[in-house]
């Protein structure tokens, strides 16, 4: 089943990215350092796979990433989460 392609720019693929954006880490509420893996980014956004503690559902609203070297820290809205298995989710996050 394909689904209409909502996005407006075009996406950069993980495989394309510098090493240092593959694993990024994230801080959603009061949970910090959780490890995020990058599926894509673009102008405007960024999809990653991440485990999350069911208590932080209840705050998935904003969200800080930082490159996994700590020289880059991204912050953004969370416009878009699907569950995979319990307590993993794919994110899709509009950078601010």
């Amino acid at each position: 089943m394909t689904t209409k392609e909502k996005r407006q720019f075009e996406r950069i693929p993980n495989n394309d990215l510098p090493k240092r954006f593959h694993i990024l880490y994230a801080d959603v509420g009061v949970y910090k350092h959780l490890n995020a893996e990058t599926l894509d980014v673009s102008t405007s956004g960024v999809g990653v796979n991440i485990y999350l503690p069911k208590k932080a559902l209840q705050s998935l609203d904003q969200i800080t990433l930082y490159s996994n070297n700590n020289q880059y820290e991204f912050s953004g809205k969370i416009v878009n989460i699907k569950k995979l298995e319990d307590d993993y989710y794919r994110v899709g996050i509009v950078l601010q």
